[in-house]
């Protein structure tokens, strides 16, 4: 199957580069783009160093942007299946393939790499979640549970796989500011398969994260209150099978 990778980066000069030969040597067959979200770093020039391709957007437009950029691209060009993983280097590319491999054996059409799915299997240089993040996970399990009826444990997971009926969904509709929540409540209530796969994820390799404590408080209060109107949205119709 056709497939590309892509990979949202926001001033991450340092790993950008590690973590594109890692892409290349676990999934030498996938295309690969790097979605510059208006960084203004030396993002974009490593990137094309390592023989990535990539797409700047015009000013730093968030998250969510970026990522709606990659699916609507892959949707566009004729990808069979798509992933996308951090620029930071906390996603080994290996397990971004094992993702893959449930989209290529149609088991789903969204695979999520959770980190908590499986917590006993950790090794000592796995990532590390703050108290805060814990919290926020913790919050975020229980109410997107609660909404859709299915069990998630990782619900802000930046490691994805994905098919076309997903491109198709995510390319028209797709939030700018909660990305990774919003988008499984709606394939979700779009009955698509959604599956979690336990991952392995590292400390970061670069940067740091933008998450304060104070931020991730607004950040859970706010995403509580995309939940809930998300909850009274109307379905669409499904763009492409």
């Amino acid at each position: 199957m056709r497939t590309l990778v892509f990979i949202p980066a926001w001033n991450e000069e340092s790993p950008i580069a590690e973590v594109i030969a890692g892409v290349r040597e676990s999934l030498p067959e996938a295309d690969l783009l790097v979605i510059d979200d208006g960084s203004t770093d030396l993002t974009a020039e490593r990137a094309r160093k390592a023989g990535a391709v990539v797409a700047s957007l015009p000013f730093n437009q968030g998250l969510g942007a970026a990522l709606q950029t990659g699916y609507l691209h892959a949707l566009r060009e004729g990808y069979e299946a798509c992933a996308h993983l951090d620029a930071d280097g906390q996603h080994p590319p290996a397990e971004v393939a094992r993702l893959l491999e449930e989209i290529y054996a149609n088991r789903a059409d969204l695979v999520i790499g959770s980190r908590y799915r499986d917590p006993g299997k950790a090794e000592s240089d796995d990532y590390k979640p703050t108290l805060s993040r814990r919290i926020g996970t913790g919050v975020f399990r229980f109410f997107l549970t609660l909404a859709t009826r299915q069990r998630f444990t990782d619900t802000t997971s930046g490691m994805r796989a994905a098919n076309r009926r997903v491109m198709a969904l995510f390319s028209e509709h797709y939030s700018p500011d909660f990305a990774e929540i919003e988008s499984l409540q709606l394939a979700v209530r779009e009955e698509l398969r959604v599956e979690e796969l336990p991952v392995r994820m590292l400390e970061r390799a670069g940067g740091t994260s933008f998450l304060t404590p104070v931020r991730s408080a607004f950040f859970i209060f706010k995403g509580l209150i995309v939940l809930m109107v998300g909850q009274f949205r109307p379905r669409h119709v499904e763009a492409e099978r």
